[in-house]
């Protein structure tokens, strides 16, 4: 028994550690991320939200072969996190959007005058001893698939056209060629990284430089590293920083609980919700993606109404109007009183049970009102578990095994 407590102590230790030795074969890196606002903006949450939604769904339906008229301009405003790590040699340090639901790693490149967002650095390759070129021939670029993607004639140069939505939106992508190099995570320099030196980029992609794609296809920056998984723990307090661990072992200790990752061909990090219980009432089940660059919660229908009429019945308290950003149960209520009122609220995947605090699915509008922060989903009936809602747990996600862990944490004391 004794051995066992001090084996799990030490992955305790080494799953927060950041390493400082590298092996064959890479054990762990850890970083930190960094909300783009260190306030939430509701309105602008309930915005970016469903513009982040529609952009996810165009590219479900791209995949699939389907067609979409859905608006996908975005302002990336509203809640989403910046990583921050360094390129090059000698090493630029940067910031850039953490996103779960593209793959797709890139930076602003040289003077970059059509480029957003403006304001922030940019990387330039021949101040770097450390860039190459990724040829045609490198896998690589033969993961880039999509229009507009093209090899020099000489074969040396992969550029690329990357869209954060439909094959027929102009208004949100990036554009470049491919290259490698040298990444700095924590006190880790990693050689060899793919990565999009962008010379043209159009959309919402925050304030930061770029964007780390941290999907699960080729190009992402955790299939890059080779360590099969990363997890993150996301504080309640916006300011806060959150550490961003890539690799290093299995979460470990009381509460932690597991559900598959569908195997389904896209990017996303997609489970199956087999129901709500808010109060006395459990609705019905949908497939659900865990996504860090959602900051609310949004549900297709039916799930979506039902949960909505179940917070509505069960919380006796005078209601609030903030529909015209989409908040259709709010409540005229402190922080005090509605943990007092409002109902409880889990989400049942299969073989697990996210029991959410309060503070998961309730918000204070700074008007004295309460607001639930889950909206309905107008796009196709995707489903998204924002990261409002994935606070204060340990979020862990294994893409070699297809699982999901989470585990309840105080992210602001990590």
């Amino acid at each position: 028994m004794a051995a066992k407590a001090a084996l799990l102590a030490v992955m305790a230790t080494f799953l927060l550690a950041a390493p400082t030795a590298m092996s064959s074969k890479r054990q762990g890196f850890r970083v930190t991320m960094i909300r783009t606002e260190t306030a939430i903006n509701y309105t602008r949450a309930a915005y970016s939200s469903r513009q982040r939604l529609s952009i996810l769904a165009a590219r479900l339906d791209a995949a699939a072969g389907a067609s979409t008229e859905t608006p996908l301009q975005h302002d990336g405003g509203g809640g989403a996190y910046n990583m921050e790590f360094s390129i090059g040699t000698p090493p630029l340090n940067l910031l850039a959007l953490a996103d779960t639901g593209s793959d797709l790693v890139w930076v602003k490149c040289g003077d970059c005058t059509s480029c957003t967002p403006q304001g922030s650095k940019s990387y330039y390759p021949d101040m770097s001893s450390s860039f190459s070129n990724i040829t045609c021939s490198d896998p690589l670029c033969a993961a880039l698939q999509g229009p507009g993607n093209q090899c020099s004639d000489s074969g040396a140069e992969c550029d690329y056209l990357y869209r954060y939505g439909s094959s027929t939106d102009a208004h949100h992508y990036t554009q470049g060629f491919l290259g490698s190099e040298t990444v700095t995570l924590g006190s880790d320099a990693v050689p060899g990284i793919g990565f999009g030196c962008t010379t043209m980029s159009e959309g919402g992609f925050g304030t930061g430089s770029g964007l780390v794609g941290l999907g699960r296809g080729q190009l992402s920056l955790v299939r890059q590293l080779q360590v099969g998984s990363f997890s993150y723990c996301l504080p309640s307090d916006p300011s806060k920083k959150s550490p961003l661990l890539f690799g290093s072992g299995a979460l470990t200790g009381d509460g932690v609980q597991s559900t598959p990752l569908l195997q389904t061909r896209d990017t996303f990090y997609t489970v199956n919700l087999q129901g709500i219980s808010i109060g006395s009432v459990t609705t019905a089940g949908t497939n659900i993606v865990f996504d860090s660059g959602t900051t609310l919660t949004l549900l297709a229908d039916p799930v979506y109404t039902a949960a909505k009429n179940a917070i509505l019945s069960q919380t006796a308290l005078p209601q609030a109007d903030h529909s015209s950003d989409g908040y259709e149960a709010c409540f005229v209520a402190t922080e005090n009183d509605i943990s007092g009122a409002a109902p409880k609220m889990v989400l049942h995947f299969d073989g697990a049970d996210m029991d959410l605090p309060v503070d998961n699915y309730f918000r204070d509008m700074g008007d004295g009102s309460m607001c639930w922060v889950v909206q309905s989903s107008p796009a196709g009936g995707l489903s998204i578990v924002g990261n409002i809602m994935q606070m204060n747990y340990n979020i862990r996600h294994d893409i070699d095994n297809f699982v999901l862990s989470f585990q309840p944490a105080n992210c602001d004391t990590v």
